[in-house]
């Protein structure tokens, strides 16, 4: 016993740990009891977000509501018996909290918890119309009074269920003598005046008033209230405004609603009669809105219902089907026989008792029928449960008239909405046995019929609702019948669910399908192959529609050869006739997929129903069947392949080994069926091939094309689908070696000459995997249709690259690289050489178009892997003379426009070809030198006399793709990530990439950590690579230039981890460099070498990209980074001579101290940098990152701090305020700093440490962001004082007419210059 107790306990202790804030919400409810609600607006916030959690498993929350709810309840009780101004806002508190729990959990579960003592009654109606009264302040005290006028009137619900008469506790009445003319106390009266009031306010208020009225006037000593009540409703509905009409006529019926529900069928039956008269004028009622006002219709339908349930006698028909008792034996199959015949089918009419039917049964029982057809759900699935109701009560001849009256709701005439509706209805009554089983036979097509739906209703379909209720009758028929009642119903009923599960277009109806088919297979027992399709066509395997079509489908046909004909019949009659392209597509696909099991039927009774379908006039119809014949033939033919195969292998083992057996069924489903149709499951038949076609459908096939061309089905609406469709069906054709005619022959070229010209892309791609299948089938092997094609359209396809019209740029290019290697051998030179072209910008922006380049550039990948796997000579030449430059020069391709950066797309197909060519490129040399790379006997590459060659090539292009796999765009970093994994792959072929070992390496731990998903794997592979590689000679310029992009870019959390992974870099660098360094450079100056060669290669990149726009900021940035958080950045010195300035005024940084080798400091070089990006710069943003890397390097003795304040002196007059007060801020701050440090090495004139004080008071005193004379004057007085001269501005020269007008735009006078000056945070 003691066992028993203690596993009981830890069953509650596990039910209970679903809560996980139980203890805070405790916590939380004791501070508020033990405050005396007066903490209640502090703890509200978190107590309901902890609730608000639970909603869609509120049951979790039953075991802890008691805990909750009582001392709540208890403190509103006690708040209620002290009603001074402090209380009521005490009151508001705690019925919010309660509030909280009852949206949460519902009324009818948190209401059992209130106090429910009858002297409370009169204190809450008078404490209810004390809040009524009060006057909100602001909107959240507005929203907490109607939240404590519910639950005040939840709270009066259930006080009003006291067993005493209402009179002995009102205190109006007590000792006083009664009026025997009063139906009812005063307390009543207040109670009933405040709930009729109540229902013209939406919202909970009008439910709580509902439900006091439903159970106040079932009292038995309220039949005068109540027959009051029933002549007030249509009078306040009279005399109400007509825009609060629409709220009282909702509350007066669900107080009808909730009177009829929990009243007394003996007490409510005298008032039924004029309750359905004013039912009845409520709903039909021209003036009161009801038609457009769904609620009302539904509470209409629920009064109607139970208003007819009042009339009717409470019984359990007794004519009803009662199903027996369930036996997993029986629904397994061992025990069927003896489980016949349990059903009690019929047990006679009503068992000889009389039923006494009202006239008004009729009416109600019209009326639910009408509202089946209603245009809401919420109204049909009411009336449907209504019909069920009302139906158990009926004898069984009318409960007959009840089922014929729903399944003319199935009529052809029938909106989808009377459909749904019957469905509903039919699932009810079958649910509670009144569907008798004589009407399944009939029933069953209908309801066939119902799971197939779906009516075109303009560009779109609608069903979707019926479909989904019509397997929920399936469910409900399942649950409700005997095996043997639906035994000539299976196939049909099982065929229709799975075909739905599996090609339904909504995932809703392809769930309930498929749990309709669960619940069927483990109630009957009786579906074919049932118990393992469950495994294949489950809940969640349907769940994505392309695996649905592609991989469910396949699997059902190979479990259960008697649903392939359904769902090839499914896929070839409806599916393909779809509204919908894409789902058309798919289904295509899918009767592809579906090849292996059915090929006798696709190759034709479909293709005889397909190809007459191919020219209807119907855009969906002709659509739908070309795509579907295109996708059946390949199909078909690898199918008759897979046939001979598999036979010619059984042969050659039944030859090998005769004694062995055949294989028997196994118990997965693939070992039932194989690929090629050959059933395995120990007989020998063999499902026919279906290949070739007959030959009439092949000249049909052929004939196709120009058929559709004839018809003129490429014009008007839906040419461009059926281009595309054409062009798979080209495709397709080209796959099988399908004979053509030479004039069809002809009409496919052309047609496929129009589409490469087309301006659409998506049809452009299917023209050229079209051309690439016709060639390859009718070209390669036939001289003379080669030379044909050669002259005809080779040469077009060559000139048209450089088409004005970008359009047809596009398409040809792609065509050209898709053709085949025997094509293109003997204009190698001119398809390379106009792929180029085609691969340069235009000399015109306007010309500019980024697809075509883009497409040259992949056809250059094409082309390059075509040729590059056969013999060709000159292929390595022009590999390494004019493809790898092409793709480098592309590489560089940084064009913008409104679509942002579009020249990464053109970077991203060079990254692909460029990989791919380096890894050719031995294997060309090899081949033309007469070596094979991957013999045996192959000589080392680095004895072949081109490996300097191959090891400068492979350098230049793994360090652009790890240039690229650094830079700002994620996408393109993962891409170039990519390549270089795929290029390094092989490490013995790429002995002649230096380090290639660390390379790969860096490359696979920058891609696992890209793997990885999240935020931050992209910045995270970033940092992988710049920390591993840049310490690496050969890669430490192209990761620098990448890096330059990614600091000074816009992303804030991208440089962010670029800066942090140059300084780890820099950091890190003198030990990883000590395997290559004895730890000084050349100069002897005990330097780091990496910091040496990062300030040089800065300078490099600087000087190459003077002034350019995207990278001039960025540089900046970077210079700011490196002076302010490298160490030892001022202290490097360069191999170069000093630039001219420093050479003039420091004549002795032209050396080393420790040699006579020329060297210079880098910040010199870097001021000069900076001063030059200045000049003539009308970039407020450049200007600002420029006035303070110069600020910064004012630190910095000798020419570089002159020459930092000479720049200085021009930024303070620049012609934009904010250059001036931004430069003689961060001057200030660098002025304070230098105050308060060791003075510089002697420089020309007074040392600037001892007039930092004087010149940060004019810095401060001076305005610099007022007028510019004033600036002037100010920056004067400063360059006077530190001591240096004002550099001479040049004065522009003179300009007239069109290049005058162009000299005085200013790019930050536009809106657009603002815009990118947000962007980029200033």
């Amino acid at each position: 016993m003691d066992t028993e107790t203690n596993e009981d306990d830890q069953n509650c202790v596990n039910e209970h740990s679903f809560f996980e804030e139980a203890v805070e919400i405790d916590s939380l409810v004791q501070r508020v009891v033990q405050s005396e609600g007066s903490e209640s607006p502090y703890i509200y916030n978190r107590y309901k977000a902890i609730l608000y959690k639970y909603q869609e498993q509120s049951q979790l929350l039953d075991a802890y509501l008691e805990s909750i709810v009582v001392p709540l309840a208890s403190l509103l009780r006690r708040q209620a018996i002290h009603q001074q101004a402090q209380g009521l806002q005490r009151v508001l508190g705690t019925c919010r909290l309660l509030n909280v729990l009852v949206v949460v959990r519902g009324y009818k579960t948190v209401v059992r918890f209130f106090p429910h003592e009858a002297a409370d009654l009169e204190r809450v109606v008078d404490i209810l119309g004390t809040v009524r009264e009060l006057k909100p302040r602001d909107n959240e005290e507005g929203i907490a009074l109607w939240e404590a006028q519910t639950m005040l009137l939840l709270w009066l619900s259930i006080l009003i269920l006291i067993p005493f008469d209402l009179s002995t506790v009102d205190s109006a009445a007590v000792g006083e003598a009664t009026d025997k003319t009063l139906s009812y106390t005063p307390l009543v009266g207040r109670i009933l005046a405040l709930s009729k009031e109540y229902l013209h306010h939406p919202g909970g208020v009008r439910d709580m008033s509902a439900v006091v009225l439903g159970r106040l006037l079932t009292r038995p000593d309220m039949a005068a209230a109540l027959s009051e009540f029933l002549e007030w409703c249509p009078r306040a509905l009279a005399e109400v405004d007509c825009l609060r009409q629409p709220f009282l006529l909702p509350g007066i019926m669900q107080a009808l609603c909730c009177a009829f529900k929990l009243g007394q069928r003996d007490r409510l039956l005298p008032f039924a009669s004029r309750a359905w008269a004013l039912a009845h004028s409520l709903a039909n009622h021209p003036t009161h809105g009801s038609d457009q006002n769904a609620l009302a219709r539904k509470l209409s339908v629920k009064l109607v219902t139970r208003i007819g349930l009042t009339f009717l006698k409470p019984r359990v028909a007794p004519w009803r089907y009662v199903r027996g008792g369930a036996s997993l034996d029986v629904t397994l199959g061992t025990g069927a026989a003896s489980g016949a015949g349990d059903g009690q089918e019929d047990v006679g009419d009503d068992d000889g008792e009389e039923v006494e039917i009202v006239e008004e049964i009729e009416e109600v029982v019209d009326r639910l029928l009408q509202s089946l057809r209603d245009k809401d759900t919420v109204v049909r699935w009411s009336a449907a449960k209504g019909v069920g109701r009302v139906t158990g009560r009926l004898p069984r001849e009318l409960g007959n008239e009840v089922a014929e009256g729903v399944m003319e709701l199935f009529g052809p005439t029938e909106l989808d909405s009377a459909w749904h509706g019957g469905c509903l209805a039919l699932a009810e009554l079958a649910r509670r046995g009144l569907l008798l089983p004589d009407r399944l036979p009939a029933l069953m097509p209908v309801i066939a019929s119902a799971l197939h739906y779906d009516v075109r209703r303009g560009p779109h379909s609608i069903g979707a609702h019926v479909r989904d209720a019509a397997a929920y009758v399936c469910w409900a028929f399942a649950r409700a019948y005997d095996p043997q009642l639906l035994e000539g119903s299976v196939t049909l009923l099982a065929s229709s669910l799975l075909t739905i599960a599996c090609y339904d277009r909504e995932v809703n109806c392809r769930r309930a399908a498929a749990a309709a088919f669960q619940e069927s297979v483990g109630r009957l027992g009786n579906f074919p192959h049932g118990i393992s399709l469950l495994n294949v066509a489950d809940y969640f395997s349907v769940g994505i529609v392309q695996q649905a079509y592609i991989k469910v489908g396949p699997l059902v046909a190979a479990t259960g050869p008697e649903y392939r004909q359904a769902l090839a019949t499914h896929l070839v009659q409806v599916k393909a006739r779809h509204w919908e392209k894409a789902l058309r597509e798919l289904a295509a696909r899918a009767a592809a997929a579906l090849v292996p099991y059915n090929a006798s039927y696709f190759s034709g009774p479909a293709l005889d129903e397909l190809l007459p379908a191919c020219l209807n006039d119907q855009l969906e119809i002709r659509h739908g069947a070309v795509i579907m014949v295109a996708e059946l033939l390949p199909a078909l033919a690898a199918n008759a392949a897979a046939a001979a195969t598999a036979a010619a292998a059984a042969a050659t083992a039944d030859t090998e080994a005769p004694s062995l057996s055949p294989t028997s069924a196994g118990s997965t489903i693939t070992s039932t069926v194989t690929i090629s149709g050959v059933e395995s499951n120990g007989s020998s038949s063999r499902a026919t091939s279906g290949w070739p076609l007959s030959p009439e459908r092949q000249a049909a096939v052929a004939e196709l094309v120009p058929a559709i061309d004839k018809a003129r089905l490429y014009r008007g609406k839906g040419g461009e689908v059926m281009r595309e469709a054409v062009a798979r069906l080209v495709e397709g054709c080209s796959t099988v070696g399908l004979v053509m005619s030479s004039a069809q022959h002809a009409k496919v070229l052309e047609a496929l000459d129009e589409n490469l010209r087309h301006p659409q892309q998506y049809i452009q791609a299917g023209a050229v995997a079209a051309v690439r299948a016709y060639a390859k089938a009718y070209l390669i092997n036939d001289p003379r249709a080669a030379a044909a094609f050669r002259t005809r359209y080779l040469d077009a396809y060559l000139t048209r690259l450089h088409d004005a019209n970008v359009a047809v740029r596009r398409g040809y290019s792609l065509a050209l690289g898709s053709l085949p290697a025997q094509l293109l051998r003997p204009v190698l030179e001119e398809a390379v050489d106009a792929l180029v072209d085609g691969c340069v910008p235009e000399d015109d922006p306007d010309e500019r178009d980024v697809d075509s380049r883009v497409n040259c550039t992949k056809a250059l990948g094409q082309l390059l892997e075509t040729m590059a796997l056969g013999p060709c000579d000159g292929i390595a030449e022009l590999l390494r003379d004019k493809i790898l430059p092409c793709l480098h020069a592309s590489l560089e391709d940084y064009t913008t426009d409104n679509r942002g950066d579009v020249g990464s797309w053109l970077r991203e197909a060079a990254m692909r070809v460029l990989a791919m060519g380096v890894g050719l490129l031995p294997i060309c040399y090899s081949r033309e030198g007469g070596n094979s790379c991957s013999g045996g006997d192959e000589r080392s590459l680095e004895d072949l006399p081109s490996f300097k060659e191959w090891t400068e090539i492979a350098v230049r292009a793994v360090g652009t793709l790890l240039r690229q796999s650094v830079e700002r765009i994620g996408r393109v970093r993962e891409c170039a990530l990519r390549h270089l994994r795929t290029m390094m792959s092989n490490i013995p072929r790429m002995t002649y990439i230096p380090a290639a070992a660390r390379v790969n390496a860096a490359v696979l731990a920058a891609s696992d950590a890209a793997d990885a998903g999240g935020l931050t794997a992209s910045l995270e592979a970033l940092h992988c690579i710049v920390v591993r590689l840049l310490s690496e000679p050969a890669y430490t310029k192209p990761l620098l230039e990448g890096l330059v992009a990614s600091i000074g870019g816009i992303d804030n959390s991208l440089a962010k981890v670029a800066s942090a992974a140059l300084l780890e870099a820099l950091a890190e660098a003198p030990s990883q460099c000590a395997a290559h360094d004895a730890g000084t450079d050349a100069s002897g100056s005990g330097q780091p070498p990496l910091l040496k060669a990062v300030t040089g290669h800065l300078l490099d990149i600087w000087s190459r990209y003077t002034k350019s726009s995207r990278l001039a900021t960025p540089l900046l940035r970077i210079a700011v980074l490196l002076i302010t958080k490298a160490p030892d950045v001022a202290e490097v010195r360069l191999p170069r001579p000093p630039p001219p300035q420093a050479a003039v005024t420091d004549p002795e940084c032209t050396t080393d101290g420790s040699s006579m080798a020329p060297s210079s400091r880098f910040v010199d070089h870097l001021v000069e940098a900076v001063r030059a990006e200045t000049r003539g710069c009308a970039d407020v943003a450049r200007l600002v990152d420029a006035g303070s890397l110069l600020c910064h390097l004012v630190a910095y003795g000798g020419h570089c701090r002159t020459s930092a304040l000479q720049g200085l002196m021009v930024l303070l007059i620049s012609k934009y305020p904010k250059v001036r007060r931004n430069a003689a801020e961060q001057l200030y701050l660098q002025l304070l700093a230098l105050g308060t440090s060791d003075p510089a090495p002697a420089t020309l004139g007074t040392p600037l440490e001892q007039v930092a004080e004087a010149a940060c008071d004019l810095l401060l005193s001076s305005p610099w962001d007022g007028e510019l004379e004033a600036a002037k004057a100010a920056r004067d007085e400063l360059a006077a004082l530190v001591g240096v001269t004002v550099p001479k501005m040049k004065a522009p020269a003179a300009a007239t007419g069109r290049m005058a007008a162009a000299a005085v735009q200013d790019e930050n006078a536009s809106y657009q210059a603002l815009l990118d000056d947000f962007a980029r945070g200033y």
